[in-house]
């Protein structure tokens, strides 16, 4: 069996757990960050989802430039500048300030992301990619994790400041992590060639099975959004400390981890479609509790459970998008799913914002737990080969050379 734990994953494991930490130190706290400026609701969301916005809008074309140009280069530059703007939070005065820094964040992200998943799944063995990808989830998660519980820590010796500078100095860390360090393997593929459509991953939608996925993404990603948004200030003001409040994350973060390797390897034996529609049967549930609101225990018992269905579900998830893509556009077919994950992401904040500020802060988890039973009825129309674990590609690639004759056939 071929070895997973090489060089180059582990490396680039890492870079993805640095990436994450400095991220988790933020994440509790930014709402509150937002709130004590003066923010709404709906002004709350808005800025939260600026990230998100603007990742939305690149992830498909750097995802597509990294199948043309190479991985690293977008992981580097990504990670570079995702740390160079996280330190301009400690600058802005004003909200418009906040949202504009938050849109240029967002930009840093969606050249990270595609890129590095993408590495992960070219540098590992066909047969064990669930297990390759829920190694790099455990242990990307495991910076999240920590970091919330960090940065409550760094929050009480330095204020809000010091999370956020601390989060760019983590993003530096792993971008020289990965320039110094992993050495691309092969040549990047010829996708200038590629019709538009397909260079990029819009011609992914083609296919049932990404619109099928690409909807459950959607729905997972909206509630997360609603819950990481409104989660903070809904325990701020039952009298929960902002220092605990990253324990409710790190509950969430600390099952997800645990449950990676055990997945990875049953997803590669029973197929992607069984863990996928479990994972989201137990994220819905957790929503319909986390509604009911209730003590710190009760919230990281729930939040603890969210974190088992989006354990199960996020890292198989990844390799179903992978195991339908060809190898040439595999970046593209990622960053097209992480730009619909993104746009409910984008979405979650603001329309949960809105909810909140009309029928109270309960309501948007009643209303994503309908969105995730949507996403429960699209699992269970995937196509019966993503049930059978399948090893490698389910589309045959299509070379340039294919794409020319093509061209030279129809003019």
């Amino acid at each position: 069996m071929s070895p997973i734990l090489r060089k180059e994953l582990i490396l680039a494991a890492l870079a993805g757990t640095t990436v994450m930490m400095g991220l988790g130190f933020i994440i509790p706290l930014f709402p509150i960050y937002i709130a004590e400026k003066g923010a709404s609701n709906f002004e709350l969301g808005l800025i939260v989802s600026g990230f998100t916005f603007s990742q939305f809008l690149v992830q498909p074309f750097f995802g597509g430039l990294s199948d043309r140009f190479g991985r690293k280069p977008f992981m580097v530059g990504g990670m570079a500048c995702y740390g160079l703007v996280a330190s301009l939070y400690v600058f802005a005065d004003n909200l418009p300030q906040v949202f504009l820094v938050r849109l240029l964040h967002g930009v840093g992200a969606g050249m990270i992301w595609p890129a590095l998943s993408a590495f992960v799944i070219d540098q590992s063995p066909v047969e064990r990619r669930g297990e390759t990808m829920s190694f790099l989830s455990g242990v990307e998660m495991l910076g999240f994790a920590i970091g919330p519980f960090l940065g409550g820590l760094l929050y009480g010796l330095g204020g809000m400041s010091l999370p956020f500078l601390s989060c760019s100095a983590m993003a530096f860390l792993a971008s020289a992590l990965i320039g110094a360090f992993i050495k691309e393997k092969g040549s990047p593929f010829k996708t200038g060639q590629l019709g538009w459509a397909k260079r990029y991953g819009f011609s992914s939608f083609r296919l049932v099975d990404i619109r099928l996925l690409c909807l459950i993404g959607f729905a997972e990603a909206f509630v997360w959004g609603a819950i990481s948004t409104l989660l903070p200030v809904m325990a701020s003001r039952m009298g929960i400390p902002p220092g605990k409040i990253g324990w409710l994350f790190s509950s969430y973060f600390i099952v997800y981890i645990l449950l990676q390797r055990p997945v990875g390897k049953w997803s590669d034996r029973q197929g992607r479609k069984k863990p996928i529609l479990l994972g989201m049967t137990i994220y819905t549930l957790a929503v319909l509790l986390l509604s009911q609101g209730g003590t710190f225990p009760y919230l990281m018992a729930v939040l603890a459970i969210a974190g088992a269905g989006l354990g199960i579900y996020s890292p198989t998830v990844r390799v179903a998008v992978a195991d339908l893509s060809s190898e040439e556009v595999r970046g593209a077919s990622l960053g097209i799913f992480f730009t619909t994950r993104m746009f409910g992401f984008f979405l979650g904040p603001n329309v949960s914002g809105i909810m909140a500020d009309r029928f109270g802060e309960g309501f948007p988890f009643l209303v994503g737990a309908g969105g995730l039973a949507l996403g429960i009825w699209a699992s269970l129309y995937l196509s019966p080969r993503l049930s059978k674990g399948e090893p490698g590609s389910l589309i045959p690639p299509v070379r340039p050379e294919q794409v020319e004759v093509r061209r030279k056939f129809f003019v």
